[in-house]
Protein backbone atom coordinates (compact mmCIF):
# COMPACT_ATOMS: atom_id res chain seq x y z
CA UNK A 1 0.00 0.00 0.00
CA UNK A 2 2.61 2.11 0.46
CA UNK A 3 4.26 1.72 -2.37
CA UNK A 4 0.84 2.82 -4.14
CA UNK A 5 0.43 5.66 -1.62
CA UNK A 6 4.32 6.61 -2.84
CA UNK A 7 3.72 6.32 -6.72
CA UNK A 8 1.05 8.64 -6.17
CA UNK A 9 3.20 11.37 -5.44
CA UNK A 10 5.66 11.00 -7.78
CA UNK A 11 8.45 13.70 -7.36
CA UNK A 12 6.19 16.20 -4.68
CA UNK A 13 8.90 17.40 -2.54
CA UNK A 14 7.06 18.44 0.76
CA UNK A 15 10.01 19.72 2.71
CA UNK A 16 10.15 22.74 0.35
CA UNK A 17 8.38 26.13 0.83
CA UNK A 18 7.72 28.81 -1.55
CA UNK A 19 8.75 31.78 -0.90
CA UNK A 20 5.92 34.10 0.36
CA UNK A 21 4.29 37.14 -1.15
CA UNK A 22 4.60 40.12 0.56
CA UNK A 23 1.77 41.62 1.01
CA UNK A 24 1.08 45.11 1.70
CA UNK A 25 -0.61 45.54 5.23
CA UNK A 26 -1.06 49.07 7.09
CA UNK A 27 0.74 49.62 10.10
CA UNK A 28 -0.70 48.15 13.17
CA UNK A 29 -0.34 45.36 15.90
CA UNK A 30 0.71 42.22 15.29
CA UNK A 31 -1.69 39.28 14.16
CA UNK A 32 -2.15 36.92 17.13
CA UNK A 33 -0.47 33.89 16.58
CA UNK A 34 1.40 32.39 13.92
CA UNK A 35 0.82 31.57 10.30
CA UNK A 36 0.54 27.51 9.75
CA UNK A 37 3.20 26.93 7.28
CA UNK A 38 1.53 27.27 3.40
CA UNK A 39 0.86 24.24 2.00
CA UNK A 40 -1.88 22.36 0.52
CA UNK A 41 -1.84 20.29 4.00
CA UNK A 42 -4.30 21.06 6.82
CA UNK A 43 -2.49 18.86 8.98
CA UNK A 44 1.59 18.84 9.54
CA UNK A 45 4.47 16.92 11.06
CA UNK A 46 8.04 18.75 11.63
CA UNK A 47 10.74 16.23 11.86
CA UNK A 48 13.83 17.63 13.63
CA UNK A 49 17.34 16.77 12.78
CA UNK A 50 20.62 17.65 14.11
CA UNK A 51 23.48 16.25 16.40
CA UNK A 52 23.15 15.93 20.13
CA UNK A 53 23.78 19.65 21.51
CA UNK A 54 22.28 21.74 18.01
CA UNK A 55 19.67 23.21 19.58
CA UNK A 56 16.54 20.74 18.81
CA UNK A 57 14.98 20.68 21.87
CA UNK A 58 14.98 24.45 22.16
CA UNK A 59 13.77 24.60 18.68
CA UNK A 60 10.88 22.15 19.32
CA UNK A 61 9.51 24.21 22.45
CA UNK A 62 9.71 27.00 20.29
CA UNK A 63 7.38 25.67 17.93
CA UNK A 64 4.84 24.53 21.06
CA UNK A 65 5.27 27.88 21.50
CA UNK A 66 4.18 29.07 18.08
CA UNK A 67 1.94 26.19 18.13
CA UNK A 68 0.19 25.54 21.39
CA UNK A 69 -1.62 22.50 19.87
CA UNK A 70 1.34 21.00 18.97
CA UNK A 71 2.46 17.59 20.40
CA UNK A 72 6.25 17.01 20.95
CA UNK A 73 7.52 13.31 20.60
CA UNK A 74 10.80 12.61 21.56
CA UNK A 75 12.01 8.57 21.58
CA UNK A 76 14.44 10.37 24.27
CA UNK A 77 11.38 10.31 26.66
CA UNK A 78 11.76 6.80 26.73
CA UNK A 79 14.51 6.57 28.83
CA UNK A 80 12.60 9.25 31.25
CA UNK A 81 12.47 8.24 34.77
CA UNK A 82 9.15 8.77 37.18
CA UNK A 83 11.19 11.37 38.68
CA UNK A 84 12.12 13.10 35.89
CA UNK A 85 15.91 11.68 35.54
CA UNK A 86 17.42 10.51 32.53
CA UNK A 87 18.65 6.65 32.31
CA UNK A 88 19.78 5.81 28.56
CA UNK A 89 20.16 2.20 27.82
CA UNK A 90 21.69 2.04 23.88
CA UNK A 91 20.41 -2.01 24.68
CA UNK A 92 16.78 -1.01 24.55
CA UNK A 93 17.30 1.66 21.67
CA UNK A 94 15.46 -0.08 19.10
CA UNK A 95 12.34 -0.43 21.29
CA UNK A 96 12.12 3.29 22.62
CA UNK A 97 11.89 4.11 18.88
CA UNK A 98 9.55 1.85 18.00
CA UNK A 99 7.43 3.09 20.92
CA UNK A 100 8.12 6.75 19.98
CA UNK A 101 6.43 5.60 16.07
CA UNK A 102 3.52 3.96 17.80
CA UNK A 103 2.48 7.25 19.92
CA UNK A 104 3.37 9.28 16.34
CA UNK A 105 0.66 7.24 14.91
CA UNK A 106 -1.81 7.01 17.49
CA UNK A 107 -1.93 10.91 17.05
CA UNK A 108 -1.89 10.96 13.32
CA UNK A 109 -4.90 8.76 13.48
CA UNK A 110 -6.65 10.96 15.80
CA UNK A 111 -5.62 14.31 13.34
CA UNK A 112 -3.48 16.02 15.85
CA UNK A 113 -1.79 18.57 14.29
CA UNK A 114 1.11 19.71 14.31
CA UNK A 115 3.12 16.55 15.37
CA UNK A 116 6.95 17.28 16.30
CA UNK A 117 9.47 14.57 16.36
CA UNK A 118 12.78 15.79 18.36
CA UNK A 119 15.05 12.77 17.26
CA UNK A 120 18.37 13.36 15.85
CA UNK A 121 17.38 11.71 12.32
CA UNK A 122 20.86 11.56 11.14
CA UNK A 123 20.10 10.01 8.18
CA UNK A 124 17.06 9.22 5.83
CA UNK A 125 16.23 6.06 6.84
CA UNK A 126 15.69 7.25 10.67
CA UNK A 127 12.58 9.26 9.44
CA UNK A 128 10.81 6.70 6.92
CA UNK A 129 8.56 5.13 9.45
CA UNK A 130 7.61 8.88 10.25
CA UNK A 131 7.62 9.58 6.57
CA UNK A 132 4.96 6.64 5.25
CA UNK A 133 2.58 7.42 8.34
CA UNK A 134 2.46 11.54 7.37
CA UNK A 135 1.90 10.26 3.67
CA UNK A 136 -0.54 7.61 4.93
CA UNK A 137 -2.49 10.07 7.13
CA UNK A 138 -2.69 12.98 4.65
CA UNK A 139 0.37 14.96 6.91
CA UNK A 140 2.64 17.57 5.51
CA UNK A 141 6.23 16.73 6.10
CA UNK A 142 8.55 19.83 7.05
CA UNK A 143 12.53 19.04 7.76
CA UNK A 144 13.79 21.42 10.30
CA UNK A 145 17.29 21.78 11.76
CA UNK A 146 18.29 24.09 14.35
CA UNK A 147 20.18 27.13 12.81
CA UNK A 148 22.38 27.61 15.61
CA UNK A 149 26.10 28.38 14.31
CA UNK A 150 27.46 25.38 16.36
CA UNK A 151 25.46 22.93 14.97
CA UNK A 152 28.25 21.01 13.62
CA UNK A 153 30.81 22.06 15.75
CA UNK A 154 31.61 18.67 17.51
CA UNK A 155 33.89 20.28 20.57
CA UNK A 156 30.84 22.93 20.77
CA UNK A 157 28.21 20.33 20.95
CA UNK A 158 29.57 17.85 22.90
CA UNK A 159 29.96 20.57 25.60
CA UNK A 160 26.47 21.12 24.95
CA UNK A 161 24.63 18.54 24.70
CA UNK A 162 22.27 17.52 27.78
CA UNK A 163 23.01 13.68 27.79
CA UNK A 164 26.69 13.74 27.88
CA UNK A 165 26.93 11.62 24.59
CA UNK A 166 30.94 12.23 24.23
CA UNK A 167 32.51 13.98 21.43
CA UNK A 168 34.18 10.68 19.39
CA UNK A 169 30.40 9.13 19.13
CA UNK A 170 29.34 13.27 17.87
CA UNK A 171 32.36 13.06 15.60
CA UNK A 172 30.97 9.62 14.43
CA UNK A 173 27.69 10.92 14.23
CA UNK A 174 28.70 14.14 12.29
CA UNK A 175 30.42 12.33 9.68
CA UNK A 176 27.16 9.88 9.36
CA UNK A 177 25.08 13.21 8.86
CA UNK A 178 22.91 13.19 5.17
CA UNK A 179 22.37 16.90 3.78
CA UNK A 180 19.63 17.87 2.26
CA UNK A 181 17.26 15.41 2.51
CA UNK A 182 14.05 15.28 0.70
CA UNK A 183 10.73 13.60 1.14
CA UNK A 184 11.20 10.73 -1.62
CA UNK A 185 15.00 10.70 -0.20
CA UNK A 186 13.05 9.16 3.12
CA UNK A 187 10.49 7.17 1.82
CA UNK A 188 13.00 5.47 -0.20
CA UNK A 189 15.86 5.22 2.56
CA UNK A 190 16.57 1.53 3.36
CA UNK A 191 18.70 0.78 6.50
CA UNK A 192 21.86 -1.00 6.03
CA UNK A 193 22.31 -4.38 6.47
Amino acid sequence: MAERLISSFGNLRLEERRPRRQQHRPPGPPRPGPAPPPSRFSRHLYLLRGLPGSGKSSLARKLKRDFPSALVLSTDDYFLMDDGSYIYNPDLLQDAHRWNQKRARKAMNRGKTPIIIDNTNIVAWHMKPYAVMALENGYGVIFLEPSTHWKFNVRELARRNSHGVPLEKIQRMKDAYQHNVTFNMVLHAEKPN
